[in-house]
């Protein structure tokens, strides 16, 4: 069965033995309709006049009562049979989990690499559908170049972190570099304070660490120990550079970044993703998506939603419009 089938309400009926009161009401309007006299009980002269002036309602109107009156009815008969909307969703569904993104907004995010598009803004974009698919999920964001700061804290606002998101600059942060560990500890110190027993952070950099105090093996074992899982996003998309042989300096140092972040995936239980263009980006957050989604389903969650009082206000309703219809515009003379 196709996921989104499992998110669609299920309408549940307590007593479903009132539905048989519903042939008597279309039995009873058909009897009504055959048995009612047409010919007017009293005749007025100059009827003609009043139609010409324009007290003649149309012909649809002037069935309307009647189709209030019996839809009013249905829905009094709807209403005895306990109706509920049946939600199911699983625990993590339900109750959402932390999530800490830590977004590399150094020099070298900002290079090009296909289409015009740099590896910050291809970022950005992909991290900013994320934040608003995950309505359940409390969410921040921590950036980081030779320093870290959280941007945003922890929050269910995700429009406003949306927003933070378009407008991030590398210009926030003047120090140069890139403090992977820094960033990790500025997340693993909000992920603490949470009461939620499931946490992530979903790491996004182009790989090299080069500056901060704190080392990025030894911010990820202390996320470790608090259960925290880190899932790092290498953005270094390939160019002409990755193209040369890789046995050079440059070459070296790309698989000594690369070792770097499995290893912070591998000590916290994450995971490790090399991403290449656009399209492997949306992959990459698309699969820690359903990796965390399936990690905490847990058991299954039932929520009903009573109706008896929605449907019973909608027939008193349609009631009040009948008589007020049926008394003023659409009274009928005869």
């Amino acid at each position: 069965m196709p996921e989104w089938l499992s998110h669609i309400p299920r309408l549940e009926l307590a007593e479903p033995w009132w539905l048989l009161l519903l042939p008597v009401l279309a039995l009873a309007a058909w009897l009504k309709a055959r048995l009612q006299d047409k010919s007017p009980a009293i005749l007025f002269p100059g009827l003609e006049r009043l139609k010409a002036s324009g007290f003649e309602a149309h012909r649809l109107l002037c069935v309307l009562p009647h189709w209030l009156r019996w839809s009013a009815l249905v829905l009094c008969v709807l209403a005895l049979t306990g109706p509920r909307l049946l939600f199911r969703q699983s625990e993590a569904e339900a109750r959402g989990i932390d999530v800490m993104l830590a977004l590399d907004i150094s020099e070298s995010m900002l290079q090009k690499d296909f289409a015009g598009q740099s590896r910050l803004d291809a970022a950005r974009q992909v991290a900013r559908n994320f934040v608003l698919r995950r309505s359940n999920d409390r969410m921040g964001l921590v950036v980081f170049r030779g320093k870290g700061y959280t941007q945003c804290p922890l929050t269910l606002d995700h429009e406003v972190l949306a927003m933070l998101l378009d407008h991030l600059s590398p210009k926030v942060i003047q120090d140069d570099g890139t403090a992977i560990g820094t960033a990790i500890l500025i997340a693993v110190n909000r992920l603490k304070a949470s009461e939620s027993s499931h946490k992530v952070i979903i790491l996004v950099t182009d790989g090299e660490n080069n500056a901060g105090e704190v080392g990025p093996a030894t911010a990820a074992g202390l996320a470790a120990r608090n259960g925290i899982r880190i899932y790092a996003i290498n953005a270094g998309f390939k160019t002409a550079e990755d193209r040369i042989d890789h046995s050079g300096e440059s070459g070296s140092h790309r698989v000594r970044d690369e070792e770097s972040l499995q290893g912070i995936a591998r000590t916290t239980g994450g995971g490790y993703f090399r991403v290449d263009d656009q399209a492997e980006f949306d992959k990459t957050i698309s699969t820690i998506d359903r990796q965390e989604k399936s990690r905490h389903a847990g058991p299954v969650m039932e929520h009903r939603s009573v109706l008896f009082f929605f449907l019973l206000l909608v027939a008193v309703v349609l009631l009040l419009l009948e008589v007020m219809l049926s008394n003023t515009r659409l009274l009928r003379v005869p």
